[in-house]
Parts: C-alpha cells; sequence; structure tokens
C-alpha cells in the first residue's frame, strides 16, 4: 500500500490518470521499464473522488455490469457471478447486496462509507492487479474511515497494489500504508520510502536533514512533514531546505533506485507487443448489458415510467369522459371531434418530449465514469435509451386510445381503423420522445433543453393546421410540412372521419351536415386533408423519428460537453 501526499490535489489526481492511462501525457511515462498501453491499462482500477452510480441497480447489480464490461470475453458468466460474490464479501457489502443504491440512505445511517465502498468494488470487480484511489477518506468520519483502511487492507493481502491519493491524512491513516511518496509544491519527490509505525521511519528521514525544522512532540508527524515542506493548512513561508534535491542525493533514493533496477532485471524482454482491442467485453455483449441497465432504470423508476402511464391513463379517462360517444352530424360535432384528437396529440406530445429531458440527465455522471474506464462504446448508451422508451411508449399510448377512444368513440369502427390510430399514435409519441432526447444531447444544460423543446413544440403545434389551416399559413408553410403533429393530426382525423363519399349513393351512411353536405368533403376542403396520403404521411412520421433517434446519437458522440472532463 502507497500513500501519495504532498503537492497539490490537482497534481496528485493528474499523476494518477496518467498512471492509469486516463489523460494523455507528455514526458517519459513507463511501467515495468516499457511504456504503458492497453495491456497495462486493463490491470489498473482507479477508484474515482465521486462516487456517482446507477440508483436504480442494486449493489450486487452495480458490480455484475461493471465485471461483464471489463473482464475478458474468455470468462464466462458462472466465473463472473463468483467472483462478484466474493468481491461482496471481501468488502463487507453482502447485507447490502440487494439494495438499491439510490435507496441506500433510507436504510441506513452509513451511507457515505457504504457509497466508497461500492465506488471500491466497482473496480475491483474488473479484478485489477493495481488499484489507485483519489482522495478515498474524503467525506468520511472517524468510523468510515477505519472501515474503509481495513477494506484497503484485505485488498493488498490479496495481491494487489495500493495506490491512494491523500490530502488531509493524519497520522493513524498514514500508518496503515507501507510506503509513502511525498511530493513538493512543485511536484517533485521529497521522499519515497518505508512509513514506519507512528510513521517513525518517515519522521526519522526528515529529522536526519541538516538545517531541518525540529520536529515537536506536541506536532503530528504529518503536520510535521507537511509544514516543513511549505504544504501545511497554514502555509509558511517557502523552505530554505530544496528537499527534492536532499532526496536525490539521499542513501535511501541509492537504494530505491537499485530495487527498481534489480526489478526491471528480472521482467524478460518482449519480442511483440500483445494486440488488445479498445474494450474488454465484445460488442454484442456490450449492447446487451447496457440495455439491459437502461431497462432496469426505467421500469423501477416508478415516477418517470409509471408517471407516465398513470398519466396516459388519466388522460384517457378524461378525453374519453369529456367526449364521450360524440356524433358529428352537425358542426359542432365534427368540431368537437376534431379538438379530441387535437387535444390529444397535443397533451401526448408536449409531455412526452418534456419529460425524457430530466431523466437523461440523472445518470450522466455515472455515464462519464463509465467512459473514462473504457466500459462501452459511447454510442450504446443513447442507443439504450431509444430502444428501452419503445415498450413504455407502447403500452402508453395504448392505455390512451383504449379508453379515451373506446370512450369517445372515435377510431374503432372496426379492429383495422383502431389498430391504424394506435400505431400513428404510438409512431408520434415515440418520434416527439426522439427530439426531446436529440435536444438534451444538443443542449450544454437540461434547461436549456426543456426551453428549446417548448418553444419548438408550441411553433409546430401552431402550425400544424388545425388553428390556422394550410390556406392562411404564409411565411411557416415549412414549418407545416416539416411537422410531427401536423403528420399525426392529418392522419389520425382521415382515420376518423373518412368515407368513400364519391362511391356513395343517395341513401348511404356517410354523415352529413345539416345543409346535406358530407362532413369528409367539408373536412377534407378545410383540413387540406387526402386519404390516399395516409401512407405517405406515416412514412414521413417514421421517416422523422428515425432523423432525430439518428441526430440524438451524433450529437451524444459529437458534441464535447457528452464527453467526460478529462482532469
Amino acid at each position: 500500500m502507497l500513500a501519495l501526499l504532498g503537492g497539490t490535489r490537482t497534481n496528485k489526481a493528474t499523476l494518477l490518470k496518467c498512471l492509469a492511462g486516463r489523460v494523455p501525457c507528455t514526458g517519459n511515462l513507463q511501467a515495468n521499464g516499457f511504456r504503458p498501453g492497453a495491456p497495462f491499462c486493463r490491470l489498473i482500477g482507479y477508484v474515482e473522488k465521486l462516487d456517482a452510480h446507477q440508483p436504480y441497480l442494486s449493489i450486487r447489480e452495480s458490480l455484475q455490469f461493471s465485471a461483464a464490461l471489463r473482464l475478458g470475453k474468455e470468462v464466462g458468466s458462472m466465473m463472473r457471478n463468483i467472483h462478484v460474490e466474493l468481491v461482496l464479501s471481501q468488502l463487507g457489502l453482502l447485507p447490502y447486496s440487494n439494495q438499491l443504491v439510490g435507496s441506500l440512505c433510507d436504510s441506513t445511517g452509513k451511507t457515505f462509507e457504504i457509497a466508497k465502498k461500492l465506488t471500491i468494488a466497482v473496480e475491483l470487480a474488473a479484478n485489477p492487479g493495481i488499484l489507485l484511489l483519489e482522495e478515498p477518506m474524503l467525506g468520511l468520519d472517524t468510523t468510515g474511515t477505519s472501515t474503509v483502511l481495513n477494506v484497503l487492507s484485505k485488498v493488498s493481502r490479496s495481491g494487489r497494489v495500493i495506490v491512494a491519493s491523500l490530502t488531509h491524512a493524519n497520522g493513524r491513516i498514514l500508518s496503515s500504508f507501507d510506503l509513502a511518496l511525498i511530493l513538493t509544491e512543485e511536484g517533485h519527490q521529497a521522499y519515497f520510502g518505508p512509513v514506519g509505525y507512528n510513521c517513525n521511519e518517515l519522521l526519522e528521514y526528515f529529522t536526519s536533514i541538516p538545517k531541518a525544522p525540529r520536529y515537536s512532540e506536541n506536532a503530528t508527524p504529518v503536520n510535521f512533514v507537511m509544514r516543513a515542506l511549505g504544504l501545511g493548512i497554514r502555509k509558511g513561508q517557502t523552505p530554505q531546505i530544496n528537499y527534492a534535491e536532499t532526496y536525490q542525493t539521499s542513501f535511501l533514493q541509492e537504494i530505491n533506485s537499485k530495487t527498481i533496477s534489480n526489478a526491471k532485471k528480472l521482467i524478460k524482454e518482449r519480442a511483440s507487443e500483445d494486440q488488445f482491442s479498445t474494450y474488454s467485453a465484445p460488442y454484442s455483449r456490450q449492447a446487451i448489458w447496457v440495455l439491459l441497465r437502461t431497462q432496469r432504470f426505467l421500469w423501477r423508476n416508478v415516477q418517470y415510467t409509471y408517471g407516465r402511464l398513470i398519466g396516459c391513463i388519466m388522460i384517457g379517462l378524461l378525453m374519453g369522459s369529456l367526449y364521450y360517444q360524440i356524433e358529428y352530424k352537425d358542426t359542432y360535432g365534427a368540431t368537437s371531434r376534431m379538438l379530441y384528437i387535437y387535444m390529444q396529440v397535443l397533451l401526448i406530445g408536449v409531455i412526452s418530449a418534456n419529460n425524457v429531458i430530466p431523466q437523461i440527465g440523472t445518470d450522466r455522471l455515472v455515464y462519464f465514469r463509465e467512459k473514462r474506464a473504457g466500459m462501452y462504446l459511447p454510442v450504446f448508451y443513447p442507443v439504450s435509451w431509444a430502444v428501452g422508451e419503445i415498450p413504455y411508449i407502447f403500452i402508453a399510448t395504448l392505455a390512451v386510445v383504449g379508453i379515451g377512444n373506446g370512450m369517445a368513440g372515435i377510431g374503432t369502427g372496426s379492429m383495422a381503423e383502431f389498430l391504424q390510430y394506435w400505431l400513428v399514435l404510438f409512431i408520434f409519441t415515440l418520434c416527439v420522445t426522439y427530439f426531446g432526447m436529440m435536444i438534451t444531447f444538443l443542449a450544454p444544460l437540461p434547461t436549456l433543453a426543456a426551453f428549446a423543446v417548448s418553444i419548438v413544440t408550441s411553433m409546430w403545434v401552431s402550425a400544424s393546421g388545425v388553428v390556422v389551416v394550410l390556406s392562411d399559413i404564409r411565411f411557416y408553410r415549412w414549418m407545416y410540412w416539416s411537422n410531427p403533429f401536423q403528420f399525426a393530426m392529418n392522419v389520425m382525423t382521415s382515420i376518423s372521419f373518412y368515407c368513400n363519399t364519391k362511391e356513395c349513393a343517395a341513401n348511404c351512411g356517410c354523415p352529413r351536415f345539416p345543409d346535406g353536405s358530407y362532413v369528409w368533403d367539408k373536412l377534407a376542403l378545410l383540413r387540406s386533408l387526402d386519404h390516399g396520403r395516409m401512407d405517405t404521411d406515416i412514412l414521413k412520421l417514421s421517416a422523422m423519428c428515425v432523423l432525430f433517434a439518428s441526430l440524438a446519437f451524433i450529437f451524444f458522440i459529437v458534441l464535447k460537453h457528452n464527453s467526460p472532463p478529462q482532469s
């Protein structure tokens, strides 16, 4: 176990990230005598300072996800599950293994401690040989710190190398580590060697340096060393001694250099570099596990998924009761029937486009952590959201059409008519949901995405040919023809009102107004409807659905704000 102290918080974190291959670095960085590449980075687990985890996965599922995507394809599912159980047992997480990560704060008073252990466990699920930890004690109380130190000791005894950066360490914490690497404020080595019991070997080195400050029994070993380097909580004057040069000329550095040289001799020269792919798991496994994770998010997110379903049921009941069994033998009845379709599309469309925005933002920090770890191809993240929404929208639109249209008697003339109406509403809802995703990935902030979606959907509704008919639209006519609301309402209106009046005899059943004119003929003339254009409009609506989804994928991959910061 190696403790990394001194310097600044930034350069310690940068050093760890360079070792893990997470940020590009200049200079001569070597591991075992070679410049580290993909094979070496696969041996490293990096425990970030921020505990970012998917709230709707259990602790066991979080580890299974990490193991499935970071262990090689040669490791079978049974061996992965056994490894996960061993990690849970080693870190003392078995009692909490079936609890959702987001519910831990409600069931135990050890929230921060368990969250930190989970962050460590997720990295251990990848079975690394080296574990780098960025400020693992940050935010923990005394009990939590002791627990995490015990966990790290167990992991170290299992044969793994532990390297942890520490900012505000005391003597008890530092004594738990075998070695310490202390940096000056400029990032140079001031000490690399054993810590000793109660930091006695560390103290012995610094007190033996001529002109070094005298050690007071009232001071803790760590505070004494940090003050000597000018890095204490209360920074003093620049130290008169150049501790980096002192270390380079010390007997300790000579011993370390010989040890490193002997270790290099034990490493055989490699004739060729092993070829490793960018990702540990094959693409098929990545796609399956990311989709499964998103499905669990949607299934367990009661506020979003079931809230949407209940909302659709309530919309169906409310509109069905307001427009119950509408007859359209006069202008009032026909107008009410059209308004039912208009309000149905308006409510479902605007709500669906806006509701998806905050949901995607809830696990963006989790995605950043997973991308830095190189767990899966980034495009699988938006694809999993696009695919995961399909069954829930399928059921929600069925609830709206089945309840609302059944009560209102709209689009229920035959089973084919009902299914066609439902299909159009399903495609439209999917289209505006993908539009919301696209804007979410395009905008740098969720608030900007919500504002943009509200503006665009309002313009779409206004230019849909209902409030203002097509013949009266002037400058914004282009918006009418690029409008999913228009395509959906025109097709659904045609399904609900169409009657073949051209082949209608004198006593046919096509609805008429009191003046004898056919309802369909008047509506078709007023709204520019064409029953023969229905299939084309459905294809255009489907094409817009595919377009918005594709643009969402492209924006997610290309735009910089969708990528995690490197430092």
